[in-house]
C-alpha cells in the first residue's frame, strides 16, 4: 500500500499542475482549434491537418541538447543539467556547479542552428541565473514560385535567433520553479524582419516513491508577442493615378481650369503583412527511477505536449547510465515522440507515393553519452539521433563543461 509520504506528494504535486496548467489551456490551448492564421482564415484548411508554416520563429520548436532528444524529446521533468535551459528552465535548479554548453545541428534542407549558454548557481545553490544564444541560418536558395517552379533565377538567405536570460529558484528541498525572458528575431531576403518578446516558464516537483526518485513537471514554451513583418523590401512606390481607368475625369491645369481636379505625386508606401503567432507549447510530465544502485541507474519518463501549431503529441523515453569508476560515467538512451499531425502510410488517399523517407519511424530517437570528472570539473559529450519521417533524419552533437 502506498505509503501517506507518497500520498501528500503526488496530491502536491497534481494541484500545482492542474493550478498552473488549466488556465493555460483555457487561453493558448483550447482558443485555437487550427483556424489558420487565426483571425484570417475561417475557411480553407482541410480536415486533420496542422499549421505548421503558420506560426512565427518556428526555429524555437528546434530542440536542444542531445541527451533530451535521445530520450524521445521526454525531457522536461529529466532536466538536471543546463541543457534543461530549453526544455524547462526549472531544471536548473539541480546545478550544483557553473555549466556551459554548445549544441550544433546540421540540420533538415541544409540548415544550420548553433546554440550556447551558461548557468551558474548562487546563495547556496538555491538561486541560479544563466543566458542563452541560438542562430538559425538558412543559406542562399532559388526564389520559385506558383508560376516559376523551377526558379525565378533570384536568390534569397535569411536568419533566425533568440537571445535572453534564466533564473531558476529552489522554493523548498522539493518544489523548484524556472523562468526565461527571451527576444526573438527574424529575418529574411535583405531586411524584410520582425521581432517579439516571449517567455518559457515551468516547475519540477520532485520526491520519492519505493526509495527511488520520482519527478512531476509542467512548463510552457514561447509565450509571448506576436510577429509582424517589416523592413525596407515592403517599400513601394505609388504613381499617379490613372485618368483614363482608375480616376475620374477632369485632370487639367489649374493655370487654365480653376476647377481642375488635383493630380497626386507618386508616393511612398509599406505593404503590410499578416501578424504571426509564436509556436507556443505547453507540457506536462513525468519521469521515474526505475532502477536505482551504485553502478547503474535505469530511468524511464513520459510526457503530453499541446502545441499551439500542431495537434496533442506524446513522447516517452528511457536511459540506462553506467558508473564505471568516480571517473567515468556513460549512457545509452532510447525514445518515440509521436506527432498526430501527419500521415504514417507509404501512400496518400489516392494512391500517391509520398516523397522522402518512410514516415513509420518518425519520432524514433537514440543515442548516449560519456561524462568524465576532472579534479572536481565536468566534461559531458553526447550524441542522439532523431529521425524525421520524409525529412530524413538529423544528428545531435552536444558538449557540457562544469567548474
Amino acid at each position: 500500500m502506498l505509503n501517506s509520504r507518497f500520498f501528500r506528494a503526488l496530491m502536491t504535486a497534481c494541484a500545482t499542475l492542474s493550478f498552473a496548467a488549466l488556465p493555460l489551456f483555457a487561453q493558448g490551448v483550447a482558443n485555437q482549434d487550427y483556424s489558420g492564421l487565426d483571425k484570417y482564415l475561417p475557411q480553407g484548411r482541410p480536415g486533420n491537418f496542422s499549421f505548421v508554416g503558420v506560426r512565427a520563429a518556428e526555429f524555437l520548436t528546434i530542440p536542444v541538447g542531445a541527451r533530451g532528444i535521445g530520450l524521445g524529446e521526454a525531457y522536461t521533468s529529466v532536466g538536471d543539467d543546463i541543457t534543461s535551459i530549453w526544455w524547462n528552465p526549472a531544471g536548473l535548479g539541480f546545478l550544483q556547479k557553473k555549466e556551459v554548453m554548445m549544441t550544433m545541428v546540421d540540420y533538415t534542407l541544409n540548415l544550420t542552428y548553433s546554440y550556447g549558454a551558461a548557468a551558474f548557481p548562487l546563495a547556496d545553490g538555491n538561486l541560479v541565473v544563466g543566458g542563452f544564444f541560438g542562430y538559425l541560418d538558412v543559406p542562399e536558395m532559388e526564389i520559385t514560385t506558383v508560376t516559376s517552379p523551377d526558379g525565378t533565377g533570384r536568390t534569397f538567405n535569411a536568419y533566425d535567433f533568440q537571445g535572453g536570460g534564466s533564473l531558476a529558484y529552489n522554493f523548498s528541498d522539493r518544489f523548484v520553479a524556472g523562468l526565461n525572458l527571451k527576444y526573438v528575431h527574424q529575418d529574411v531576403w535583405s531586411n524584410i524582419g520582425g521581432s517579439a518578446f516571449a517567455i518559457d516558464a515551468g516547475t519540477i516537483y520532485h520526491t520519492e516513491f519505493m526509495d527511488r526518485e520520482i519527478r512531476f513537471a509542467f512548463a510552457i514554451q514561447n509565450l509571448g508577442t506576436n510577429i509582424t513583418m517589416t523592413g525596407p523590401n515592403l517599400l513601394r512606390e505609388v504613381g499617379p493615378e490613372d485618368s483614363d481607368n482608375l480616376a475620374p475625369t477632369g485632370y487639367n491645369d489649374y493655370s487654365d481650369d480653376p476647377e481642375a481636379i488635383s493630380r497626386r505625386n507618386t508616393r511612398q508606401m509599406y505593404y503590410r503583412t499578416h501578424t504571426y503567432r509564436l509556436p507556443t507549447n505547453m507540457k506536462i510530465s513525468m519521469s521515474y527511477n526505475i532502477f536505482t544502485s551504485e553502478k547503474l541507474n535505469w530511468l524511464a519518463c513520459g510526457e503530453f505536449w499541446r502545441p499551439n501549431n500542431i495537434p496533442i503529441s506524446y513522447a516517452t523515453g528511457t536511459e540506462m547510465t553506467f558508473n564505471f569508476n568516480p571517473v567515468y560515467t556513460a549512457s545509452l538512451r532510447t525514445g518515440w515522440k509521436i506527432q498526430t499531425d501527419e500521415l504514417t502510410s507509404k501512400t496518400d488517399a489516392y494512391g500517391y507515393d509520398y516523397y522522402g523517407d518512410d514516415p513509420t519511424f518518425r519520432g524514433f530517437s537514440f543515442g548516449g553519452g560519456l561524462k568524465r570528472n576532472i579534479g572536481g570539473k565536468t566534461l559531458e559529450f553526447s550524441y542522439a539521433y532523431s529521425n524525421k519521417g520524409r525529412l530524413s533524419a538529423n544528428n545531435f552533437f552536444t558538449i557540457v563543461f562544469g567548474f
